[in-house]
């Protein structure tokens, strides 16, 4: 393997020209310390519990335990991955009724804002939106959502919770001082000796009971500058668009309508993923929960084996990316 990756988790990003962070703290934006948490904020917030959970078979397993503690059921629905973009052709287990709430997520930041809320329109019930890949999405009025920070710049933790109801905010503070130590390690020791440290932040982040932001992670927020990240991720998105949409079994939009995680790359060509990943691209799968309860054959477990979210993010720029690409293309 290449001695360093591109991609990953983030190093420290402390700037003396920070701001922009998209969330303004509020009774109806809640600051906490994970994604998952700022879901079971909402999920506890609001005026009524739903009696079941609709969510999107693509999605990670860590969401189900932000409704567990409230003894909701959760099942699971099917959604065409052409389809990802636009929330259609989704396919329920059995209709969904006026008390159970539908989950509709919001992936990597390119979700169509008008096929999204027309979605939410047709469902007789309450909705969440996922948008914990889609940090600079803007949030739909009327609609609860939550975001998630870890994805999109260097921080060790960080959640954000936004309702069109007042939230309730736990009494309990975290303290993420310990967790920065990964940080620490990515920029001092390179991205492929601070794996360790991440795995151990990913374990301890998924025990964690929700909490309120950490002075620490506010203070990591209020130096980053936000709006560059914004730009930078939209520009190289633009060029790695232009220059592998030809390849690509998925439809993109040309402009995500949002800063975006990832570039999300679909190709038939084999062992692409190993290519890569031993030039030094981190490539993870993001749904290993889909793989493990499906057969090989199934469409939605080739997706989740297939998919690879191309990082695109503010430490690259989009040559420097191309250039690793280009191994396997």
């Amino acid at each position: 393997m290449n001695s360093d990756m591109i991609g990953g988790a983030f190093g420290f990003e402390l700037s003396a020209r920070g701001g922009g962070f998209p969330f303004q703290e509020a009774a109806n934006c809640a600051w906490l310390n994970s994604g998952r948490a700022a879901l079971e904020c909402i999920l506890r917030s609001m005026p009524r519990f739903p009696e079941r959970a609709f969510i999107p078979s693509y999605t990670c397993d860590t969401v189900l335990t932000a409704f567990r503690p409230l003894g909701i059921p959760v099942l699971r629905y099917e959604v065409e991955p052409e389809f990802l973009w636009n929330a259609q052709e989704m396919h329920f287990p059995e209709q969904p009724g006026a008390g159970d709430l539908l989950l509709l997520t919001n992936y990597f930041g390119l979700g169509d804002a008008s096929a999204l809320l027309s979605a939410i329109r047709a469902h007789p019930g309450p909705c969440i939106l996922d948008c914990a890949t889609a940090l600079y999405a803007p949030p739909t009025p009327g609609v609860p959502a939550f975001y998630s920070l870890r994805k999109f710049a260097g921080v060790p933790d960080g959640g954000v919770a936004v309702a069109p109801f007042p939230l309730t905010l736990p009494e309990r503070e975290d303290d993420s001082s310990i967790r920065a130590q990964a940080l620490l390690e990515r920029s001092l020791h390179g991205a492929v000796a601070s794996l360790p440290h991440f795995e151990r932040l990913e374990r301890e982040l998924s025990d964690l009971p929700m909490m309120r932001m950490s002075p620490l992670t506010r203070a990591f927020i209020a130096a980053i500058n936000w709006e560059s990240i914004a730009a930078h991720r939209t520009e190289n998105y633009r060029i790695l668009h232009e220059r592998l949409r030809e390849f690509n079994r998925l439809s993109l939009p040309q402009q995500p309508p949002s800063a975006p995680f990832c570039y999300p790359f679909l190709t038939g060509i084999p062992g692409l993923r190993d290519e890569l990943i031993d030039a030094g691209v981190a490539l993870p799968i993001l749904w290993e929960e889909v793989i493990a309860r499906t057969q090989a054959a199934d469409p939605s477990n080739v997706i989740a084996r297939s998919l690879l979210p191309l990082p695109l993010d503010q430490r690259y720029s989009a040559s420097s990316i191309l250039a690793r690409l280009n191994l396997g293309l």
